[in-house]
């Protein structure tokens, strides 16, 4: 009878193991599946789909904003004044949650981080807010566990035109009327990250908002001036979309713009 018993318990508590192994292996080797984790697996088979949106991942609330009380505990890490210069820059991030969780990545650290400007000119303050990635495809989330950064180097965000996203041209004389024309006496930009957490976390998915920096357009101009930008062939080529900029909540585009004719030799 004993025997019988512990048959019994043993094939309760196998037979689930068993399911659950055989479907977290069919899960993490989907060809897709780019958050092959035990705890993504789980969360997802907990999550309840929307009939009416069947594409809606699990962790698309991972753009939210919350209270205050809920915010996500993170120590953004950058020096201000890398920003000065017309180079690359550092940015992270580092989770001090004592919990894991995971941020919204197109696979590198800070490659779906939102960018938003706000222009201090004559007295007044213009907002340039996020414009969108244009694309969605290929994003995922990656792992962040307590105490670990997710952060690397990129080209400084005031190399480009925020209103159209071509590079200023660093080369040209007029580059620094150009640049206050666009970025005003000082400008300040601010980060943000979507994050997703688990739903045992005690801190809900959001979006993570940095701190603004603020960076004097004339502490730039002055170090360009020094020669001290970055010289690359990305930057060799004008183009004209690089000469709009926003006087008076009009977009206009900058007089000093010379059209440079091709001549045949």
């Amino acid at each position: 009878m004993k025997k019988k018993i512990t048959i019994v318990i043993f094939l309760i508590l196998i037979i689930p193991v068993a399911i659950i192994s055989w479907k977290y292996n069919k899960y993490k080797n989907e060809p897709h599946q780019k958050t092959p984790y035990f705890d993504t697996f789980i969360a997802q088979s907990l999550h309840e789909k929307n009939k009416e949106r069947p594409w809606e991942e699990f962790w698309d609330n991972s753009w939210q904003n919350v209270s205050k009380e809920n915010e996500r505990p993170v120590e953004w890490i950058s020096n201000p004044k890398d920003f000065e210069k017309l180079d690359s820059i550092y940015l992270g991030f580092k989770n001090n949650t004592n919990e894991k969780f995971y941020y919204v990545t197109w696979g590198d650290p800070n490659s779906r981080v939102r960018i938003s400007f706000n222009v201090f000119k004559n007295g007044k303050i213009d907002s340039i807010p996020f414009g969108g990635f244009g694309c969605g495809t290929g994003i995922y989330i990656a792992p962040l566990k307590n105490g670990e950064i997710a952060g690397g180097k990129f080209l400084n965000p005031l190399m480009y035109n925020p209103y159209t996203g071509y590079n200023l041209p660093l080369k040209n004389d007029k580059f620094p009327k150009l640049f206050k024309q666009i970025y005003g006496d000082s400008v300040s930009i601010k980060f943000e990250q979507a994050t997703y957490s688990l739903p045992w976390n005690k801190f809900p998915s959001q979006m993570l908002e940095s701190k603004e920096i603020i960076i004097s357009t004339e502490k730039i101009i002055e170090n360009w001036k020094k020669g001290d930008f970055k010289l690359s062939s990305e930057f060799e080529k004008e183009y004209e979309n690089s000469y709009y900029f926003k006087e008076s909540g009009i977009v206009k585009f900058s007089s000093i713009y010379e059209k440079k004719e091709k001549t045949n030799n």
